[in-house]
């Protein structure tokens, strides 16, 4: 299908005296090779992305944006996987598998501006509408490659700090990417004080599928619950290091101090990241097929 801007009518009623009545608008759709990707206003404030929506209360939305500021993080798993970045030693080189509306890329942008931000995206059609409903500038420090993320990392030889793994159709996370063989690359292409980090649905079936199979793939793994979502951030270490709720807060309150994120990382941490790992022996590790 083409894509076609759909307008919303100017209502002429007025409720109260300067006051228009207000609702989600559909501001743009696009059939891509992939999905339909919805752009929808909302009545609140916000841009949201929606891939083939049922606008029946159940789909997931992809990514959201504040239209008064760009820069927030809207959703609770963007905020909370943002826990990462005080894991890793030093973040110069971050790799992105996912693109959506390009919420984590402004946002990272911005927070540091030492970083290159790159993104693996495998439909050109977001990368487009990133561009002209997200905000989304490209220069040298913010560069989307497009084409499947694990082709990527397999050609690729660049060493990332921070690998954020958040690509998802809109039911699931793609099976290759979340197998033990995938994860090996990932975790081959962390440079020295690495980290991955992983968005996933705790809801899913082969939820704790996955987080055995990261724990196959890397040494150490944690687990941040994500307040009034869904979603869990998976965060994997290349090597063992025993990192603890309490030492993972006092990271995150003196990177809060370096880099002000407006988050308090460490309280995300201390909320997300309480409970206890525990796999259940029913959990089998995901492989190619």
């Amino acid at each position: 299908m083409a894509p076609r801007l759909v307008f919303a009518l100017i209502l002429s009623a007025i409720l109260t005296p300067g006051v228009r009545a207000q609702e989600d608008q559909v501001i743009y759709e696009v059939r891509s090779q992939f999905q339909l990707i919805t752009v929808r206003d909302t009545a609140s404030g916000s841009r949201q992305m929606i891939f083939d929506g049922k606008f029946d209360g159940s789909d997931a939305i992809q990514s959201e944006m504040n239209l008064a500021n760009h820069e927030e993080l809207m959703l609770s798993y963007a905020r909370h996987i943002m826990t990462a970045l005080p894991v890793a030693s030093g973040i110069k080189r971050i790799l992105i598998v996912g693109l959506g509306g390009a919420c984590m890329q402004r946002y990272l942008y911005k927070l540091l501006p030492g970083a290159t931000i790159e993104t693996a995206e495998l439909d050109p059609e977001i990368r487009s509408v990133a561009a002209k409903f997200f905000f989304l500038k490209e220069d040298g420090r913010q560069v989307v490659h497009l084409g499947d993320g694990r082709t990527f990392l397999e050609n690729s030889k660049t060493k990332y700090d921070i690998i954020f793994l958040d690509a998802f159709s809109a039911l699931s996370i793609p099976y290759r990417l979340a197998t033990q063989e995938f994860l090996k690359i990932v975790r081959d292409h962390l440079a020295e004080g690495g980290v991955a980090c992983a968005n996933l649905w705790d809801g899913e079936a082969d939820y704790y599928d996955m987080v055995k199979t990261y724990a196959a793939a890397f040494p150490e793994v944690h687990v941040v619950k994500c307040a009034y979502s869904g979603n869990s951030i998976l965060v994997a270490l290349p090597a063992q290091v025993n990192l603890t709720v309490k030492t993972w807060m006092a990271m995150a309150e003196a990177f809060d101090k370096k880099f002000p994120t407006g988050l308090d990382l460490a309280q995300l941490v201390s909320r997300g990241a309480a409970e206890p790992l525990v796999i259940p022996e029913t959990a089998r590790v995901l492989h190619d097929k």
